[in-house]
């Protein structure tokens, strides 16, 4: 069976070491949790869940349901906020669209670096 953690972190155009950073793990966990070698963490699965805004049981391949009712609506939030946005990037090309996917990764980067760099910043004038 493929891993729904694989298929969900593909789709987002993820690689394994951004998706594992941003659970905490290493990128070796990771693949052991998409190639089901190893038995996954129950607060990993929570995590991911969040991340991907899924179900547990989705993940677990209990379910075909990706999300439930809060979930949802969630989703439908975001989407109404960002609508415009999305309309614009779907009439792209695949260059186009592939070239603001990399600029995006590039400003995530970019802002985590800003963000550890605060937080070394409060923990050097303590």
């Amino acid at each position: 069976m493929e891993s729904r953690i694989k298929t969900l972190r593909e789709k987002r155009g993820i690689i394994q070491e951004i998706l594992a950073a941003e659970l905490g793990i290493t990128q070796q966990m990771l693949s052991k949790y998409e190639n089901d070698v190893t038995v996954i963490k129950v607060d990993i699965l929570k995590r991911l869940a969040e991340y991907f805004n899924v179900t547990t049981d989705y993940l677990l391949g209990m379910s075909d349901v990706k999300r439930d009712l809060t979930g949802q609506i969630k989703l439908n939030e975001t989407l109404d906020e960002y609508y415009d946005m999305i309309e614009v990037y779907k009439k792209l090309d695949q260059y186009d669209q592939e070239l603001v996917w990399s600029l995006l990764q590039i400003v995530r980067k970019n802002e985590e670096k800003k963000k550890k760099d605060r937080e070394n910043d409060k923990c050097s004038n303590l």
